[in-house]
């Protein structure tokens, strides 16, 4: 019996983490947004941390960016304030946010760079680039880099990661992503997700961008499963109209990254 209570209160602690009153009312209530002057505020912090200007930097390496760079930064800046209020509220605490917000960000400077001329494949490449530099100059060792993506794996990984998907299927914000955990088969993988649904796909169709999800979003996945050796593939995507995400990681391989046009 003291066991059975111990573990109960154990599960209530863990729900209890994750699942706040303000967070329950939200998804029966007024519609509920992010606040746009906290994510002014870390959007700027990020801009400036150490003085890198590491925007800046990015986009002028874009010449039709480069000319007008204080006014294009000052644009997406602007875009991304506009944007902030349509960002799917997907909860406080939420495993997908560390995805969520950095993507909104780089859909508002999208909208802005395609003013200036810059296409989808063009803005894509750009940073599909920049983030394998950026993990290339962070762990530049490849053993350094096959111990941070094993991390991704065994019981640890297994559990958070069959919470995050029992938890995406009780639906408690309508725009969440909902997915679901598949245990490896032992050859092609070693586990994977199904999604059924994507925030980053709902954001992007708001703003006519639906076309970059697949380039930027969904591609970028295969960054990290290219440098860490986690083995990252799938066969089907929402993006590109598929029923769903079938997400594999398979531990020690490195990815292959596809053919998307950028």
């Amino acid at each position: 019996m003291e066991r059975r209570l111990f573990l109960k209160a154990i599960g209530l602690g863990c729900i209890g983490c994750c699942f706040r009153p303000i967070d329950s009312c939200a998804a029966i209530g007024l519609k509920k947004t992010y606040s746009t002057t906290r994510l002014l505020k870390e959007y700027d912090l990020r801009n400036y941390d150490l003085n890198k200007h590491w925007r800046r930097d990015l986009y002028l390496k874009i010449p039709a960016l480069a000319g007008d760079i204080d006014q294009v930064l000052a644009e997406m800046r602007s875009s991304y304030e506009a944007i902030i209020p349509d960002i799917p509220y997907i909860g406080a605490n939420n495993f997908h946010l560390k995805w969520v917000i950095p993507n909104a960000e780089k859909l508002a400077d999208f909208l802005v760079a395609k003013e200036y001329g810059v296409t989808i494949p063009e803005f894509s490449r750009l940073h599909l680039d920049q983030a394998l530099s950026d993990l290339m100059a962070q762990y530049p060792t490849e053993d350094e880099r096959r111990k941070i993506g094993g991390m991704q794996f065994g019981p640890m990984s297994d559990m958070m990661m069959r919470f995050v998907a029992w938890r995406s299927q009780l639906r408690i914000y309508p725009e969440n992503y909902i997915l679901k955990f598949v245990p490896g088969d032992g050859v092609d993988f070693d586990w994977g997700l199904n999604y059924t649904k994507c925030t980053n796909v709902i954001l992007f169709s708001r703003h006519g961008a639906a076309d970059l999800v697949y380039p930027l979003v969904c591609t970028m996945d295969y960054v990290a499963g290219k440098a860490l050796f986690v083995g990252y593939h799938r066969t089907t995507d929402i993006a590109s109209g598929g029923p769903m995400c079938d997400l594999r990681w398979k531990k020690g391989v490195e990815s292959v990254m596809p053919d998307t046009g950028a």
